[in-house]
C-alpha cells in the first residue's frame, strides 16, 4: 500500500478541466439522439441515461436482491474509492464508489452512508440520515420517494447533535467523550445503511457527484494496473458484511464515522497494491474532536473471506450440480434420440418390407400375365391348326 499526503484543495473528482467534463455532456446528447450506446442493464450499479433522480435503497435489499445473483456485477471493476464528509449541516461521512462497465465505456457512481431509523411503538419510521444534499431519492419498487433535507435531524440523534459547543478545542476531547459514555439508550439507534446509485452520465449521477462536490474529501484509493481490482459484487459483499457486522448506530462508537472508515480500511487490507491520497485529517472528528470508533476492519475483512469464499463453494456447487444437469440432460436428449432413431430405422425397415413384398407380387403378376399371354397365343395356334386340318380335309 503506497500513500501519499496532499493539501486539501478540491475534490480529487472535480479537479478535471471544462474540457474534460464535455464528453459526458455530449454522450447523453447523443444518447438522447439515439446516436450513443445506453450503460448496460445492471441493476444495483447503473441507470438508464435519463433517469434523473438516484435509485437508493438499503444496503441488504442493494447487496440481496440486486446485486448477490447477478453474474454481470462481477465484471464491473472498481475504479476509485473516495472517503467523504460534508462542510455544512449534518456532519456526516460517506463513500463514493466509481465502477466501469465490463465494456469500459460507462462509469458508475455508488454513494454508501450509514443512518438511522427512529423506533417507535416497535416500528422503524422510514425517515433515514443521509450525507446528501438531494432532496428525493426514490428507492427502487417505492410508491414514493423518501424525502430528505440537509442538516435535518428529523427525531433522530447522530454526531451533528452531539451536545458540544461549536467552538470545541481539541483539548476537551476527555470532557466530550465521557458525557458521551454517559449518555442514555436513546443515543443508540438502529442503523439505517443506505446505497444510491446512477449512471455518472446521466442527470442522476450529476446530483450525486454535486453531493460529493459539496462535501470535504478526506482519503481517496485508486487501482493501478498491477493492483488487485474489486469487482461490485466484492465491495458490495464488503459492503453488506459491515452494515451487518454492527447493525446498530451507537453514536459513541458505530457511527456513520465507523461505517466509512471500516469500509476504506478493510479495502486496503483485502486488495492488495491499492494507492492511497491522503487528503485531508478531518474524518472522524466533529468540529476538530476526534470521535471514538470501534475498530473492527480486522473482523469485517476476516469475515468477507469467509463470506466470499463459501460464495465460491456455493458457485461451485451450483456450477457442478449444473454441469451434473446438463450431462444428465445430455444423456436423456442422446437417449431420446437414440430411440427416435431405432424407430426411424425400424419404420424404414418395415417400408423396405412393404416395398419387396410389392415388388415380388408385382413380378407374380408379370409372370402370371406372360403366362396367360403364352396360354391365349398357344390356343390361338391350336385354332389356327385345327381350321388347317378341316381345310385339308375337304379338299
Amino acid at each position: 500500500m503506497s500513500a501519499s499526503l496532499i493539501p486539501y484543495k478540491d475534490d480529487p473528482h472535480d479537479k478535471k478541466p471544462l474540457l474534460k467534463k464535455l464528453p459526458r455532456f455530449l454522450r447523453r446528447f447523443l444518447c438522447a439522439l439515439g446516436m450513443a450506446p445506453e450503460p448496460p442493464k445492471i441493476k444495483g450499479v447503473f441507470t438508464k441515461y435519463d433517469v434523473t433522480t438516484p435509485y437508493s435503497l438499503t444496503i441488504r435489499q442493494w447487496y440481496e436482491d440486486l446485486i448477490l445473483d447477478d453474474p454481470a456485477t462481477l465484471e464491473c471493476a472498481l475504479i476509485s474509492v473516495t472517503w467523504y464528509k460534508n462542510k455544512n449541516g449534518v456532519r456526516r461521512e460517506f463513500l463514493r464508489l466509481d465502477f466501469s462497465s465490463p465494456d469500459k465505456l460507462h462509469t458508475s457512481i455508488v454513494v454508501a452512508e450509514r443512518g438511522t431509523s427512529d423506533i417507535k411503538n416497535g416500528n422503524p419510521s422510514n425517515i433515514i440520515q443521509p450525507s446528501t444534499d438531494i432532496e428525493a431519492v426514490t428507492p427502487l419498487g417505492a410508491a414514493t420517494p423518501l424525502l430528505v433535507s440537509q442538516g435535518s435531524t428529523a427525531g433522530t440523534t447522530d454526531e451533528s447533535s452531539l451536545p458540544v459547543d461549536e467552538t470545541t478545542e481539541i483539548n476537551r476531547k476527555p470532557t466530550l467523550s465521557s458525557h458521551m459514555s454517559s449518555m442514555s439508550p436513546s443515543f443508540e439507534r438502529s442503523a439505517r445503511d443506505v446505497v444510491s446509485y446512477a449512471a455518472l452520465e446521466s442527470s442522476a449521477g450529476t446530483e450525486l457527484e454535486r453531493m460529493c462536490t459539496k462535501a470535504i474529501p478526506i482519503r481517496t484509493l485508486t487501482f493501478p494496473p498491477d493492483s488487485v481490482v474489486p469487482s461490485a459484487n466484492e465491495l458490495a459483499t464488503l459492503v453488506y458484511i459491515t452494515s451487518a457486522h454492527e447493525p446498530t448506530y451507537n453514536v459513541t462508537n458505530t457511527q456513520c464515522y465507523w461505517f466509512v472508515e471500516t469500509i476504506f480500511e478493510a479495502i486496503k487490507s483485502l486488495f492488495a497494491g491499492a494507492e492511497e491520497i491522503i487528503v485531508n485529517a478531518q474524518g472522524g472528528t466533529w468540529n476538530g474532536v476526534r470521535i471514538r470508533r470501534k475498530p473492527s476492519a480486522d473482523g469485517v475483512s476476516t469475515k468477507y473471506r469467509a463470506a466470499r469464499a463459501a460464495l465460491a463453494e456455493e458457485a461451485e456447487r451450483k456450477h457442478t450440480a449444473q454441469r451434473q444437469q446438463d450431462e444428465e440432460t445430455r444423456r436423456e436428449r442422446q437417449a431420446v434420440e437414440g430411440r427416435a432413431l431405432e424407430a426411424e430405422e425400424r419404420a424404414l425397415e418395415a417400408e423396405e418390407r412393404a416395398l419387396e413384398a410389392a415388388e415380388r407380387a408385382l413380378e407374380a403378376a408379370e409372370r402370371a400375365l406372360a403366362a396367360e399371354e403364352a396360354n391365349a397365343r398357344l390356343l390361338q395356334e391350336l385354332e389356327a391348326l385345327r381350321r388347317a386340318r378341316a381345310s385339308t380335309s375337304q379338299d
